[in-house]
C-alpha cells in the first residue's frame, strides 16, 4: 500500500516524467522516476522499517540491474531508500523518510 501510495503522489507531482516499477527476474526497483528530457534516472526502494539495513539496498547496489537499467535509460543520478526512519545516507545510499519525500511533492 505505502508503495502504490509512493507511485501515485510521485507520478502526480511530475507529469512530465515517467515513473513505474522496474521488474526484473529475480527482483525489482520499488519505483524508478525517469526524466526523458534530461536523460537520467533516479531508482528507489520503500520500505516500511523504521531501521536502515543493507538488505533493503540489495537491488541498488546490483551491477547488473543497474547496468540493464542504464543500458535501457541512460545514467542513473540517485539511488534512495524510501523507509520510516531519519534521512541518512549508508554506504552511498541516501535513505529518506517516506513522509518528508510526500511532503517535498507538494511544497
Amino acid at each position: 500500500m505505502l508503495e502504490d501510495i509512493v507511485l501515485l503522489e510521485t507520478k502526480l507531482a511530475n507529469p512530465k516524467k515517467q515513473v513505474f516499477v522496474l521488474k526484473f527476474p529475480v527482483g525489482e526497483f520499488d519505483m524508478v522516476v525517469f526524466d526523458p528530457e534530461a536523460g537520467y534516472y533516479r531508482i528507489f526502494e520503500i520500505k516500511h522499517s523504521e531501521e536502515a539495513v543493507p538488505q533493503q539496498y540489495r537491488h541498488l547496489i546490483d551491477e547488473q540491474k543497474c547496468a540493464q537499467t542504464e543500458h535501457r535509460y541512460g545514467p542513473i543520478t540517485g539511488k534512495f531508500v524510501l523507509y520510516r526512519g531519519e534521512s541518512q545516507v549508508v554506504e552511498g545510499i541516501q535513505y529518506q523518510n517516506v513522509e518528508e519525500y510526500l511532503n517535498a511533492l507538494t511544497s
